[in-house]
């Protein structure tokens, strides 16, 4: 039986700096579903994003904060200039995504990695590098 205080969940908050350019991103191009909005009414909106099917614990948070809230900072405003950090979602199906976003967008790959996953590079409005990824297909002997 596991602990009562396990870590089972994520979610990574992305600080956008046009919430709505993001957000047509994340749910129209890599269609994740929206499963909660918000708006502070202080400057600070957002949406929460499921990744995965009803069942999925996996959240990607995209959230706008303007200058006069006060967790503003001055790079939320800023397209990312580095990839100290990346989103990585797992797919069954690389050849789909592929297709999807080329006719769609700008990717590169997908591209056979030295331990056997295929890996799609693009970047979100902001810059951030998403990969998606499909693990390396186990065939019976």
């Amino acid at each position: 039986m596991k602990a009562k205080n396990e870590l089972y969940s994520l979610k990574t908050v992305i600080r956008t700096k046009n919430l709505d350019v993001s957000k047509r991103f994340y749910t129209e191009l890599l269609e994740l579903e929206i499963v909660q909005e918000y708006n502070d009414g202080d400057g600070a909106r957002g949406c929460i994003l499921r990744v995965g099917d009803e069942n999925s614990n996996a959240m990607i948070e995209l959230s706008e904060i303007n200058k006069h809230h006060y967790y503003y900072q001055a790079s939320f405003s800023r397209v990312l200039d580095n990839d100290k950090i990346d989103v990585q979602i797992r797919t069954k199906n690389i050849a789909y995504w592929a297709t999807r976003l080329t006719e769609k967008w700008a990717v590169k790959g997908p591209i056979l990695r030295p331990w056997g996953s295929h890996y799609l590079y693009l970047r979100d409005p902001d810059g951030m590098q998403i990969i998606i990824y499909q693990e390396k297909v186990k065939r019976d002997v």
